[in-house]
């Protein structure tokens, strides 16, 4: 029984040592997003250089998305001072003897600060 329980637990634990990556680029992307929107319109930065912002995360993280998420992925929308930000993504998490896929939308829509 010791043997079964540790064999479950070291599949577990391998199952999160292979899916926690995605999540973590995950929530990077999702604050990189809640600060852009924040103080995009107050700094008066245009569409694209919004995009860049978030961009920069995406590849910092070297995000393994399928398939890979290209700039244009990245939508940015500015409704009189609302500025909306979002992108959509799946991640092949490959467990040797199974794939399952994550799907991810992180967005953000918000007011300026002032």
């Amino acid at each position: 029984k010791a043997i079964f329980a540790t064999a479950i637990l070291v599949v577990i634990g391998y199952m999160i040592f292979q899916a926690a990556p995605a999540y973590m680029d995950n929530y990077w992307i999702q604050d990189a997003m809640v600060s852009e929107a924040r103080t995009a319109a107050v700094s008066h930065k245009n569409e694209d250089e919004v995009r860049e912002v978030i961009w920069k995360v995406v590849k910092e993280r070297n995000v393994k998305a399928t398939p890979p998420i290209q700039r244009e992925h990245i939508r940015v929308e500015y409704s009189g001072r609302e500025v909306n930000i979002s992108l959509k993504y799946t991640v092949v998490v490959d467990l040797l003897v199974y794939k399952f896929t994550l799907n991810f939308t992180p967005n953000k829509g918000d007011r300026p600060i002032i």
